[in-house]
C-alpha cells in the first residue's frame, strides 16, 4: 500500500474531534501540523524517522547518520516556511557502543549550530538501528505555507540541483567513479532562509523528498489542480536528465508554486540567498501531472520512490 493511501486510511481521524479544542488547524496529509498558539503564531511539527538499510547505508558514519537524520526531518519546516525552535530525538540501538554514540552526538551538535535549535528531549530503546526526530517550528498566524493553495496557471519553481543526492548515493555505493556528489547524500540541506522568503510569495510548497515528479502530484492533489512539467528545464548537474534522476527523491529542495507577477521576486530571492531557484513548468486545471520533453512530447513516467 501506497504511504499516503495507508495515512489517509489508517490515521487521518485519529482524534480529529478535538482538532479546534486544541488550536490545530492542519493535521495528518500535509508537510506539517500547523497549531495556533495564543501568541498568534503558528506552531508547526513534523516528525521523520530513518531505517538503517532503508534510509541510510551501514556504511555510513555515526556523525552523517545524525545530521542526516535531522537536517531530512528539518526539511519539512522549510517548506512550511517555518523558523525552527526545536527537536527531539527517539534513538533505537542493537547496542552501546560508546564510541558510536560520540560520533552520533558530533553529527547532532553540527546540525545544532549549523540551524541555531536545540535538542529538548527525546527516547531510547534497544532493536534494529533508527532514528525518529521530531522538530517543531514557527511561523506568524496564517503564514504557514501548505501544500493546498496551488492556483491554474502559475508557475512552478524548484531551488538548486535535482538529482545530486541519487548521483551521491550512487557514488557512496561504488556504481561512479566520482565522489563529487557525496555531501548531496549525506548532508542534505534544509532550505530553512528560503522558505522564510517565500511566506508571502509561494501559493503552496513541499519538500523534495520522494522524487520531484511524485512531490509536485501530492501539491496537484491537495490543490485539486494539474501541472506540465518541462525536462528540459528541470535543473541537474549533468547533462543527461534521465527519469530515475530527477524522480529518485532524497533531494530535499523545495518545489513551490507562485503567480507568475511575482517571477521577479523569485529571482531576487535566488540572488540574495545564491540559491539556484528555476521555473520548471505551470499548473493547469486538468487533475494530472504531464512531463513533456523539449518537443513537447508527452513523456510516461512512474511515480518516485515508495515508503511500502
Amino acid at each position: 500500500m501506497d504511504e499516503h493511501l495507508l495515512i489517509q486510511k489508517y490515521f487521518s481521524n485519529i482524534g480529529s474531534a478535538y482538532l479546534a479544542e486544541h488550536n490545530v488547524e492542519v493535521t495528518v496529509g500535509d508537510d506539517a501540523s500547523v497549531i495556533t498558539s495564543q501568541n498568534k503564531t503558528q506552531l508547526i511539527n513534523s516528525l521523520d524517522t530513518s531505517i538503517e538499510g532503508v534510509h541510510f547505508l551501514d556504511s555510513m558514519s555515526p556523525e552523517d547518520i545524525a545530521y542526516r537524520a535531522c537536517a531530512v526531518a528539518l526539511s519539512d519546516l522549510a517548506a512550511c516556511g517555518a523558523v525552527p525552535k526545536w527537536y527531539s530525538l527517539a534513538l533505537t540501538l542493537p547496542k552501546i557502543n560508546e564510541n558510536w554514540l560520540k560520533d552520533f552526538s558530533h553529527g547532532l551538535h553540527k546540525f545544532s549550530d549549523e540551524y541555531r535549535v536545540p535538542l529538548v528531549g527525546g527516547d531510547t530503546t534497544k532493536g534494529p538501528l533508527s532514528i525518529t526526530v521530531q522538530v517543531m517550528g514557527e511561523t506568524d498566524s496564517g503564514k504557514a505555507i501548505l501544500r493546498s493553495n496551488a492556483k491554474e496557471d502559475q508557475l512552478i519553481f524548484v531551488s538548486g540541483m535535482i538529482g545530486n543526492a541519487y548521483l551521491g548515493l550512487n557514488e557512496l555505493k561504488d556504481i561512479s567513479s566520482s565522489n563529487k556528489n557525496i555531501l548531496s547524500y549525506l548532508n542534505p540541506k534544509a532550505r530553512i532562509e528560503l522558505g522564510q522568503e517565500l511566506l508571502d510569495i509561494a501559493s503552496s510548497a513541499i519538500d523534495i523528498s520522494d522524487g520531484l515528479l511524485q512531490d509536485v502530484s501530492l501539491i496537484c492533489k491537495a490543490s485539486n489542480v494539474g501541472a506540465e512539467i518541462f525536462l528540459d528545464k528541470i535543473p541537474t548537474s549533468v547533462s543527461e536528465k534521465t527519469l530515475e534522476l530527477i524522480n529518485s527523491g532524497d533531494d530535499y529542495e523545495l518545489c513551490f508554486t507562485t503567480d507568475k507577477d511575482k517571477y521577479d521576486k523569485v529571482m531576487n530571492i535566488s540572488t540574495m540567498l545564491d540559491i539556484p531557484i528555476t521555473s520548471i513548468g505551470k499548473i493547469t486545471s486538468s487533475k494530472e501531472v504531464v512531463l513533456y520533453d523539449h518537443t513537447k512530447t508527452r513523456i510516461k513516467f512512474k511515480s518516485g520512490y515508495k515508503h511500502f
